[in-house]
């Protein structure tokens, strides 16, 4: 018998300590820096082609202690991590060969035909949607983008639509023939309309363009959106939700204008990206987006030189008693911001159909963003981010 040593055992130790730098000797190393005096946390992306091509399909990312962080390849050919980079630092990331572990999702988005073909999507800061054909021929007038809230990162927006579209409304609607107190009840305890302990949908959208959503101008009238025709998600997580929706925008001169919109949300943002631009539009109009003004006083609104924003009270303000933050930001060209028809707006005159970029988005006061003030100074952040992105490179 072959008899065990302390220098066998600690040879045997030091293999399996070093045989993964071995597996790993060809690596490369992503290089992250901030180029700002902000502490900054978020999505960042290199060429993906790059990395694959000295790795191969099957790679890991750790960070500095060695640790696997969450990846994610794009469908324009990106590849995505998530970093935390100091003011003035650089942070290093790792990119070694080997099977990446299975991370969760935080972003995400689907088609919901049980509630009228809503189009939902969230991350870990908040939820959004926007309104299908089944909607559209029911005649409803919900033309904007919802905002629902959370406060937690988990994945809330499948289960709030099946246990109430699916599973509740039909027992509740059953009861409340025979015990309208009863099925009034089961709808309080159940519904997504009230607070759970992990968030709500408070926002009142309607004829309006809720929280940023793109129309035309014809003069002084916003042409109100409508319902989007066709889907493509093209990002499911789990760093980034990516969707391209279609729809019909308005009929101008015996021309049908239809509007696309490239939606992208990542983790650890409290704003959507939003590239919109339209077909057969033959003639300079205005174009706009912003948030629907639901009171006037006392005074939620900021009008800024690149952006609107609003302290949204609530669809029940006495009774969810938690506001919630909500604006658009403008960092690209020329924008005029002002209060027109019960919105916030930011208007971009001259405009013949070209692709246009902003952001919209929202937090809300029981979870990430207390107070109208830190949510300006969340906005700042955000805008100074725009101007001077994370450089990250493959080396």
């Amino acid at each position: 018998m072959k008899r065990i040593t302390s220098r066998s055992v600690i040879l045997s130790l030091l293999a399996f300590h070093l045989s993964p730098l071995t597996a790993s000797a060809q690596s490369l190393t992503i290089e992250v820096k901030n180029p700002t005096g902000d502490f900054r946390h978020e999505v960042v992306a290199v060429s993906a082609d790059k990395v694959k091509s000295r790795m191969g399909t099957q790679f890991r990312v750790t960070e500095g202690a060695g640790l696997d962080i969450p990846y994610q390849l794009t469908h324009d050919g990106q590849l995505l991590i998530e970093a935390a980079v100091r003011p003035h630092a650089t942070a290093l990331f790792k990119v070694v060969a080997g099977t990446p572990p299975k991370f969760q999702t935080v972003c995400h988005g689907a088609l919901h035909p049980e509630r009228k073909d809503d189009f939902a999507w969230e991350n870990d800061r908040g939820c959004y949607r926007v309104y299908g054909p089944a909607l559209g021929r029911t005649g409803e007038r919900s033309f904007g983008i919802d905002v629902w809230t959370k406060n937690t990162p988990e994945l809330v927006v499948d289960d709030r639509y099946y246990i109430e579209d699916v599973v509740m409304m039909p027992r509740v609607d059953s009861l409340r023939r025979v015990n309208r107190h009863r099925g009034d009840s089961l709808y309080r305890i159940n519904s997504y309309h009230h607070d759970h302990g992990r968030g709500l949908d408070p926002y009142k959208v309607g004829a309006t363009l809720g929280c940023g959503a793109p129309a035309l101008m014809l003069g002084d009238s916003i042409v109100m959106p409508y319902v989007f025709d066709r889907y493509e998600v093209l990002d499911d997580g789990p760093l980034r939700f990516t969707v391209h929706l279609t729809q019909k925008a308005a009929q101008l001169k015996g021309a049908t204008i239809v509007e696309h919109r490239l939606i992208q949300l990542d983790k650890q943002s409290n704003f959507n990206r939003i590239t919109v631009w339209y077909e057969n539009l033959k003639e300079t109009v205005s174009f706009c987006s912003g948030v629907v003004i639901q009171r006037e006083a006392p005074d939620p609104v900021v009008l800024g030189r690149n952006y609107v924003s609003y302290t949204d009270p609530t669809d029940q303000p006495n009774i969810h008693q938690a506001p919630l933050y909500v604006a658009v930001l403008f960092p690209n060209g020329e924008v005029q911001t002002r209060r027109h028809r019960g919105h916030a707006l930011g208007v971009v005159p001259h405009y013949t159909g070209q692709r246009y970029t902003y952001y919209f988005g929202s937090a809300w006061s029981k979870y990430d963003v207390r107070t109208p003030e830190e949510w300006q100074a969340r906005i700042g952040w955000f805008l100074r981010g725009l101007s001077s992105p994370l450089q990250a490179t493959v080396r």
